[in-house]
C-alpha cells in the first residue's frame, strides 16, 4: 500500500530528506573566514622554552 496508495507523499518526503541531507552536508564543509583552526604541525613543532615560563617571587607575609 505504501508504493501504491501512498507513492507521491512517498516520494516527496525522500526528496525532502535528500534536499536536508545535502543541505548539511554544504553548511559543515563551508569555510568561515573568521574562524581560527589549529596547526598540528605548529603544535608538535614547539619547544618548551615557547611554553612556559619560570618565575620566581619572593614568598608574601601571612597577617
Amino acid at each position: 500500500m505504501l508504493y501504491t496508495k501512498y507513492a507521491y507523499p512517498f516520494e516527496i518526503a525522500a526528496v525532502i530528506l535528500l534536499v536536508a541531507i545535502v543541505a548539511a552536508i554544504a553548511l559543515t564543509l563551508r569555510r568561515r573566514p573568521f574562524t581560527r583552526y589549529q596547526d598540528p604541525a605548529r603544535q608538535v613543532s614547539v619547544k618548551r622554552n615557547d611554553r612556559v615560563r619560570v618565575v620566581s617571587m619572593p614568598a608574601e607575609k601571612q597577617k
